[in-house]
């Protein structure tokens, strides 16, 4: 399946201070963490690292929650909190319409168009908070994760690097992806029933959940990846390969990270992955 089809202040002189304090800090008080920030289409919540001096740069975290969850319980959750407060960065929960997100193949009747969603919610963002646009990460938990791949691969030049976490492309999955390569940390369970490693039909087969390690071939191809892992890591459970920009012909970084556990997301692998879209600035 071709997705070519899916589509989505100045400030100058003596008044720099002055107007981006009109830009950032006015907009910025109308919504945060617990008041919605309103888009075409839908809203988002927000929340700044403590300590935040009101002006500097803020690198940001994306993040997509799971069906029948909403930004409120991304936004509330401890773990989430911590890493993105550990790292400093602005936390941006995204809302599903209706509790889910919608992305080709799987695509409901009536449903958002998710892709000019993020498209909105980035634009709002950045014109409420003095984003960093080197330092953004994608990620997402479960459909929210399947969502991240489909950003990674429609939307990849507004976003620095992704971390999507147990889901990955449906079917048919992509043949191509006009965003071209991607640096993607992909976190999954082997034991993962809700989104299996090869998996699984839904709604009587309306919808199909594409095979996991088939997605990351496909990335790791577009990546220009060939081979095997670079390096191996092992923490605790988990286990991380990586394809490293210094081999890969795109100069982008692909890594693949399996834990024997069910379906769930850390905030720790969220942090992990920031911490390493980080270190690829270095490398």
């Amino acid at each position: 399946m071709s997705l070519r089809q899916h589509s989505f202040v100045k400030v100058a002189g003596v008044f720099a201070c002055l107007t981006l304090a009109v830009v950032f800090a006015g907009p910025a008080a109308a919504c945060n963490a617990t008041t919605a920030c309103e888009v075409i289409g839908g809203a988002y919540l927000a929340r700044t690292p403590p300590g935040w001096d009101g002006k500097s740069l803020l690198p940001m975290i994306l993040f997509f929650h799971g069906a029948f969850s909403d930004a409120k319980d991304s936004m509330t959750r401890d773990d989430l909190k911590v890493a993105a407060d550990g790292a400093g960065a602005l936390f941006v929960a995204a809302e599903g319409l209706n509790k889910n997100w919608s992305f080709p193949g799987k695509t409901n009747p009536n449903s958002r168009d998710d892709l000019a969603y993020v498209a909105a919610v980035l634009d709002d963002v950045e014109k409420r908070f003095p984003v960093d646009k080197s330092s953004i990460l994608a990620s997402g938990f479960s459909v929210g994760g399947s969502l991240t791949w489909y950003l990674a691969c429609l939307m990849a030049p507004r976003i620095t690097a992704f971390a999507p976490v147990a889901g990955a492309f449906w079917e048919p999955l992509p043949d191509e992806c006009p965003a071209g390569p991607v640096s993607l940390r992909h976190v999954h369970g082997l034991a993962d029933a809700t989104v299996p490693m090869k998996g699984r039909s839904l709604r009587g087969g309306l919808f199909k959940q594409g095979d996991v390690l088939e997605s990351f071939r496909r990335l790791r191809a577009r990546d220009g990846c060939s081979g095997e892992p670079d390096w191996t890591e092992t923490t605790g459970n988990m286990v991380c390969r990586t394809w490293s920009a210094k081999s890969c012909s795109s100069h982008k970084e692909s890594v693949l990270c399996l834990h024997p556990e069910d379906h769930f997301v850390d905030g720790k692998w969220v942090a992990d992955g920031f911490r390493w879209m980080q270190g690829l600035k270095g490398r």
